[in-house]
């Protein structure tokens, strides 16, 4: 006989270990790359890891599954059982996927793929993989597999910001977050602020599109416009929430972001947005100012770890090990299969946020409440909703919008009259530049129309709690959000003290251009 005798214990323990690291090593590659290589900043959001360890217990069994039937399976023998062919085949499988997936996500992240030639790369996939496994003997297929592995490891490793990814420590929970920045808080803070001021950004809230559905007629903005600035000009601080919110925080644009990673963005003209930065929030712990902040999108926690309580909700990119490594193959539009689960995490995120911000206020402990909530940004909001279309959709969140601002108000009236309140928002609808495109090929024509041209101004209010009615300004000046950091500060300290002196504040700020038409990728919301 030709063939080789059975391989002993040490041999097949090799054969297990190498079948598992082959397992987890693709895996891991296929499922992160479906959350974490969507874009250059999807590393900075996605920065909680342990989203990724809660169904860790499918890639454990998979992996100990694999390796087992490698150890019982694999041998030196010239002619190989069906079994082992098989096995040999998954694995060169498995390696070559991950290579395609990793592959698209980051080095061809621009080039959409249609559902033909994913079909037509898989299957090419799978033909290499049977013909490698008949064709090859067993140690050149095991030198294949193990350059594959080196090769596919290299390409997730090398990715912009992968290693401080891979070696960060989960972030502290809106708990632990609010314990340890109490105690990191200045030792010289006051008590309680002249005025308690509450900034409100509504994601996504677009001007034009609210006028049009009537959203200023309603009976709760009636009543605060008739003690509150209010300007029809105002600017974003961006054109995505990525750059816009750093804009409105640093008092000045944050460019378009190039590259993001745990805690740190970095702008095309390599500016940097990380903790420590001179920010509005850093102004007030100068200051000795207690602050809170509910924030969406954002690490808000991890960048500002001396408010006085701190939650911030993410957007997880990450929809499960099995929906991320099976959507590599199937059809993946944005609110079906894998997207269930994003639809599913978007209304629990709005109503966490909704939740964490009456908290806030009613703590009442605080002198600035930083609020930024998913809404009314598209899809649908309400708990069990499903897309219809994205004027339906934005329009039922602007319905929830105004119940959260009814709210909001009344508790804070409740707590007293001396409040100072800003409403505005991150960008304008941008359905031309994302939503329309998205809706259309999900929902069919006209899903995707909202009516929006190319205007790109957003709401700014400022309602004072103890201003008669009757005071209002109206102002069709051209503003700038990023004036939100200059502001805060004066109305808390009473410097502005009615709708006049806002706009006698903003006559006294420079001029900024505003923002041209500039199209956004789908990733940066």
């Amino acid at each position: 006989m030709n063939s080789s005798p059975p391989s002993g214990p040490a041999q097949r323990l090799r054969a297990g270990l190498r079948y598992a690291c082959i397992a987890a090593v693709s895996l891991i590659a296929i499922a992160l790359s479906e959350s974490i290589l969507q874009n250059t900043a999807t590393l900075y959001l996605a920065y909680q890891p342990q989203v990724f360890l809660r169904e860790f217990w499918f890639v454990l069994n998979f992996v100990a599954a694999f390796g087992l039937a490698g150890a019982v399976l694999e041998s030196d023998k010239e002619q190989p059982g069906k079994w082992t062919r098989l096995l040999r085949a998954a694995a060169l499988l498995l390696l070559l996927i991950g290579i395609f997936q990793v592959f698209r996500r980051s080095f061809s992240g621009g080039v959409a793929l249609t559902a033909v030639w994913k079909l037509s790369i898989i299957s090419a996939c799978v033909a290499g993989s049977v013909l490698g496994t008949i064709f090859m003997s067993a140690q050149g297929l095991r030198r294949l597999m193990t350059a594959c592995m080196v090769s596919l490891l290299a390409m997730f490793a090398l990715q912009p910001g992968m290693p401080s990814y891979l070696l960060s420590l989960p972030r502290p929970s809106a708990e632990s977050a609010s314990t340890l920045t109490s105690t990191n808080a200045s030792p010289h803070q006051t008590q309680r602020p002249s005025r308690r001021t509450v900034v409100v950004t509504l994601d996504e809230w677009d001007y034009e599109v609210a006028v049009r559905e009537g959203f200023f007629d309603s009976p709760i903005m009636r009543g605060l416009l008739a003690g509150a600035y209010n300007s029809s000009q105002a600017r974003p601080g961006g054109p995505n929430t990525l750059s816009s919110i750093p804009s409105m925080l640093r008092g000045q644009p944050f460019g378009p972001v190039q590259q993001g990673s745990p805690g740190l963005l970095i702008s095309r003209s390599g500016e940097r947005w990380e903790a420590g930065q001179a920010s509005l929030f850093q102004d007030l712990e100068h200051a000795g100012e207690p602050y809170a902040i509910v924030g969406f999108y954002h690490d808000y926690c991890g960048l500002f770890r001396a408010a006085k309580s701190c939650y911030a909700e993410p957007l997880h990119f990450f929809p499960g090990w099995w929906s991320a490594m099976s959507r590599v193959a199937r059809k993946g539009n944005d609110f079906d299969n894998a997207y269930s689960d994003f639809l599913l995490q978007w209304t629990g995120t709005y109503q966490r946020l909704h939740d964490a911000s009456l908290r806030a206020i009613a703590a009442q402990d605080q002198g600035l409440v930083w609020l930024h909530l998913n809404l009314p940004h598209p899809p649908a909001a309400v708990r069990g909703g499903q897309p219809h279309s994205l004027q339906e959709d934005y329009r039922g969140n602007l319905l929830l919008a105004q119940q959260f601002v009814t709210e909001l108000v009344a508790l804070l009236k409740q707590r007293g009259p001396d409040f100072a309140l800003v409403l505005t928002s991150d960008h304008w609808l941008r359905e031309k530049e994302l939503w329309r495109d998205i809706y259309v090929r999900q929902l069919g024509p006209g899903a995707g129309d909202a009516g929006k041209t190319d205007d790109q101004r957003v709401p700014f209010v400022v309602h004072f709690g103890q201003v008669a009615a009757g005071s209002q300004q109206s102002d069709d000046r051209a503003i700038s959000t990023t004036a939100i950091r200059r502001l805060v500060p004066q109305l808390m300290h009473r410097e502005v003290n009615t709708p006049a002196d806002v706009a006698q504040f903003f006559r006294n700020e420079p001029a900024l251009a505003p923002l041209s038409p500039a199209a956004s990728s789908a990733g940066d919301h």
